[in-house]
């Protein structure tokens, strides 16, 4: 069986990713492929690129987060806000700062301080030798067409993890070869396909998005805002991956397989009212970030410990926070 995680982009609430991995590493279950686009290239890296007992560090180490427990004060949503504007008019002091105004427009970010950090925390030669496979999505800024770097057939460097994270006009374009590349969320958010189409074994898939595609109506402007971001992206993910496993249903049928033993499972990050609505992906705080890790912690155990088969071959996993036992906080849609 092949077992793979994908990675979809959110830019600071891919700190659910780290939690997720986290449970997943407690069970040491083997990892055979990942993959990512945008800030999901980002951790997917530093998974492939890391020693297995180390991941969790770095992951940690990228987030500068601890092992606190999470917390949110009753100005929590306040908070969240405040952070997001500091980040848009300031940056993130590891991550990000703005540029300077010039008479050509190259982006409102330079990711300089994150390309450093990367540098320091990713181990380039373990994440091109093999132990892992991984693959990176970027999108062809003329074409709009899915760029897929995959380390089976592609050296992946730094400049591919950066250019996936592109998205206009925040972060820049990377030109590699002859190609103007940017954000990966742009044309595959969780760039599953690679893995769906190529993997001939049975197939355990965890695919973490980081916007919901179900939510409750919104209630006001903020609301109605954040719930329109969740539904562009978090509904690219979830119509994409049920056609997917639709097509691969139908060629293993043809080519004689079966489709019985592969579970595959969506894991959605669901933020909570101290997030700053349609702002959350700014939001780069302590409390917020540890409370998205711990999310992604609880998510990936409901997912580990359910025995859920799924409808139509996919498991939704999403917690009842009512619920006592982890095996009782999954449900299939």
């Amino acid at each position: 069986m092949t077992t793979a995680l994908v990675f979809g982009g959110g830019l600071s609430l891919a700190a659910y990713h780290g939690g997720a991995y986290q449970a997943f590493a407690e069970r040491q279950l083997p990892l055979h492929w990942t993959a990512g686009s945008s800030a999901g290239a980002v951790t997917a890296a530093l998974i492939a690129g890391t020693a297995p007992d180390e991941r969790v560090f770095r992951l940690r180490t990228f987030w500068g987060i601890g092992t606190e427990a999470p917390s949110a004060g009753p100005f929590a949503h306040l908070e969240g806000w405040m952070s997001a504007v500091r980040a848009h008019v300031i940056g993130d002091p590891s991550r990000f700062y703005p540029r300077f105004p010039s008479p050509r427009f190259h982006s409102l970010y330079d990711l300089t301080p994150m390309r450093r950090r990367l540098a320091q925390l990713i181990d380039f030669g373990r994440l091109n030798g093999g132990e892992v496979r991984l693959c990176i999505v970027a999108t062809d800024v003329v074409s709009g067409d899915p760029v897929v770097f995959d380390t089976s057939t592609t050296r992946i460097e730094l400049d591919h993890v950066l250019a996936s994270c592109g998205f206009l006009p925040e972060f820049a374009p990377v030109t590699i070869g002859q190609q103007t590349l940017v954000d990966g969320g742009l044309s595959l958010n969780a760039p599953f396909d690679p893995i769906l189409q190529a993997s001939t074994a049975p197939l355990r898939l965890f695919v973490l998005d980081l916007y919901a595609r179900d939510d409750a109506p919104p209630t006001s402007l903020e609301a109605a805002l954040e719930r329109k971001n969740d539904l562009i992206f978090g509904n690219q993910t979830y119509l994409r991956l049920k056609d997917k496993i639709a097509i691969r249903r139908l060629q293993r049928e043809l080519a004689g397989s079966s489709n019985a033993d592969d579970e595959i499972s969506l894991l959605s990050y669901r933020a909570g009212s101290d997030e700053p609505g349609p702002e959350k992906s700014f939001n780069f705080s302590r409390p917020a970030l540890t409370r998205r890790w711990c999310a992604g912690r609880m998510d990936m155990e409901a997912a580990l410990h359910s025995d859920i088969r799924g409808i139509d071959g996919l498991r939704v996993i999403r917690r009842d926070p009512s619920a006592a036992r982890p095996g009782a906080q999954a449900e299939a849609r």
